[in-house]
C-alpha cells in the first residue's frame, strides 16, 4: 500500500498492526502483534498535530486490536476507509476466528468507506457464500453491507459475466458496477492494491465510482504484468507510472 499511495502523491504515515514474515497464505508465518504499540504511536501523532484526510484500516492481527483501532479513530478526523481483511474465495485466512469477524464488524460501523470482497461481505452480513453468484446475489449482498452505515461501499470480486471480474458499489446516491478482464491466475496482494488505489484516489478528490474504476484497471494491469502466479505477490512496480498518469 505505501509505495502505491506515495506514487499517487499522498504523504503517508503508517501505524503497523503487526509484523508478518509473509502473508498468511504461507504455512505458519511468524506474526508479531503490535497492539500495545498502537495507542502510544497515535498519541504522539496527536501531540505533534498530525492530521489525516483519509485513514485506511486493513489487516488486524486480533479481535482486541480492532477495539484499539476504534480508540485511535476517536482522536482523528478524516474519511475512514476499512478493508475488512479476513478471507477470500469462500475461505477464512489463517488465524481469523468468529471473534475476529465480530470485532471487525463492529469496527466497520465507524467507516465512511467499506471495501470488502465477496467472502468478507458474506462473513460480515451472515450471508451464505456461493460459488455461482448472480447479479441479484451481489445486489442483495451490497444492500446488506450498506446497513453498516458507511456512505460508500465497494464490493470486489464481482463477476457479472464469464471471463469478467470487477466491482459493484454504492456511493451514497446510486449503485454502480464495473468489469475488467478476468485473468486465469491466482495472484496474492491484489486486494491490498485495490484498497490502496481507492484510498489514494478518494484523497485526491475522485468520486467513489472513479476511484473504483481506477483501482480495478490498475489491478488488471498489474496481473497482466506479472509473469507467473507466485505466492510472493504481484509485480506492481512497473505499473506505477500508469497509475500516476491516470490519476
Amino acid at each position: 500500500a505505501l509505495p502505491v499511495l506515495s506514487a499517487m502523491g499522498c504523504n503517508t504515515a503508517v501505524l503497523p498492526t503487526a509484523l508478518l514474515s509473509t502473508h498468511t497464505a504461507f504455512e505458519s508465518p511468524y506474526c508479531k502483534d503490535l497492539t500495545q504499540e498502537l495507542l502510544p504511536i497515535a498519541r504522539h501523532w496527536k501531540k505533534v498535530g498530525a492530521e489525516f484526510d483519509v485513514i485506511g484500516v486493513g489487516y488486524l492481527a486480533s479481535p482486541e486490536q480492532a477495539e484499539t483501532v476504534a480508540r485511535v479513530l476517536e482522536d482523528f478526523s478524516g474519511i475512514v476507509a476499512v478493508d475488512p481483511v479476513m478471507g477470500d474465495h469462500g475461505k477464512l485466512y489463517a488465524g481469523i476466528t468468529p471473534a475476529h469477524t465480530a470485532a471487525v464488524a463492529k469496527l466497520c460501523r465507524r467507516a465512511n468507506v467499506l471495501l470488502p470482497n465477496v467472502t468478507e461481505a458474506c462473513l460480515l452480513t451472515g450471508t451464505s457464500y456461493t460459488e455461482d453468484p448472480d447479479r441479484v446475489f451481489y445486489e442483495k449482498l451490497l444492500e446488506a453491507m450498506r446497513k453498516f452505515g458507511a456512505e460508500t461501499v465497494i464490493l470486489t470480486g464481482v463477476s457479472l459475466a464469464p471471463g469478467q471480474t470487477g466491482v459493484m458499489g454504492f456511493d451514497g446516491q446510486k449503485t454502480f458496477s464495473y468489469q475488467t478482464q478476468q485473468l486465469p491466475r491466482v495472484c496474492h496482494g491484489t486486494g491490498d492494491l485495490f484498497a490502496a488505489v481507492v484510498m489514494g484516489a478518494i484523497a485526491s478528490g475522485k468520486t467513489a465510482e472513479q476511484s473504483a474504476v481506477l483501482a480495478a484497471d490498475f489491478v488488471c494491469r498489474v496481473i497482466q504484468a506479472t509473469k507467473d502466479s507466485s505466492p510472493f505477490g504481484v509485480e506492481f512496480e512497473s505499473q506505477l507510472p500508469w497509475l500516476w498518469e491516470n490519476l
